[in-house]
């Protein structure tokens, strides 16, 4: 039983006379009585009754119209989802990246992206999270691409630099070192630090590469809530900078040796991306990142 016959079958019995169904079809009237009668002989049912010149669903046929229905208009509405998706004009981007980027680099980008008026009506869903999370879902192509940390070992994966991240140190307004200019990793190394949830061990690594300890006090997993925690002196914190900071009561430092996290654009190899996911692409690899980051130093 083909589609053809099922919406067939929906229209007759919507219009309730084989004449005007076989009209609005295009068919000749016999071979819709044919089509209808095969479909019968299968089921095993009658789903047609005769009423004067016109016809009725029969109890049967009234269970058997509202599954075939509610089918064909789930059939319909995919396939206008997938015509969505590929639109070159009205398609859908789904974009995973860091909690560090949301408060300014994302708007900033979709603000740049959607300037274009062919690309004004492309639809975006975001998901959020730390590195490995979103690897993950661009593996599973929950995600066309997310925007994240380097992962080494993911043979999946394909990364491309897009910018670097300048990093500042953040310590409580109470705190000794808020009276700093500027703070070195050695004086950070001396205090309780707060670092965020993710397995790609940025934070850890500068302090092993200057072979200093490292002062865990706890792990969090998004910025915000490690701001806030840095506010009540719970411990210190790098990350980078956001202008969201200038509302916690914490003081930012700049490091005594500069230190910048580099950013990745991270899709699936064999990934088949739509036409609104390839336009996205595009814009970020041939964008020159300009952050415009009011800094407190």
């Amino acid at each position: 039983m083909n589609l053809h016959n099922l919406e067939a079958f929906c229209r007759l019995a919507e219009v309730e006379h084989y004449g005007k169904a076989a009209d609005e079809l295009g068919i000749a009237q016999p071979s819709l009585s044919r089509m209808i009668r095969r479909m019968e002989d299968n089921l095993g049912v009658a789903l047609f009754k005769p009423v004067g010149r016109n016809i009725r669903l029969t109890k049967m046929g009234k269970i058997y119209y509202e599954k075939v229905r509610k089918g064909l208009d789930e059939i319909k509405l995919g396939a206008d989802t997938i015509q969505d998706i590929v639109d070159p004009y009205f398609g859908s981007i789904d974009l995973g990246f860091i909690f560090t980027l949301g408060p300014e680099i994302i708007p900033e980008l979709l603000k740049q992206f959607r300037s274009d008026p062919e690309r004004a009506k492309y639809k975006f869903k975001f998901w959020q999270g730390n590195t490995p999370r979103l690897i993950e879902n661009a593996k599973k192509e929950i995600c066309d691409f997310s925007i994240c940390s380097y992962l080494r070992n993911e043979p999946e994966i394909e990364f491309f630099h897009l910018l670097d991240q300048p990093l500042v140190a953040i310590v409580a307004n109470s705190h000794p070192y808020a009276k700093k200019k500027k703070v070195s990793i050695a004086e950070l190394s001396e205090i309780p630090m707060i670092l965020c949830l993710d397995k790609t061990y940025f934070i850890d690594n500068l302090f092993r590469k200057e072979k200093l300890p490292l002062n865990i006090a706890c792990r969090v997993e998004e910025d915000q809530a490690l701001a806030g925690l840095v506010s009540i002196n719970l411990g210190a914190a790098i990350l980078p900078y956001n202008n969201l900071m200038k509302f916690h009561d914490i003081t930012v430092l700049p490091l005594e040796t500069p230190v910048y996290r580099p950013v990745y654009l991270a899709k699936k190899k064999d990934i088949q991306l739509p036409a609104g996911a390839k336009a996205f692409e595009t814009f970020l690899k041939e964008k020159e990142f300009k952050l415009s980051l009011d800094l407190p130093f």
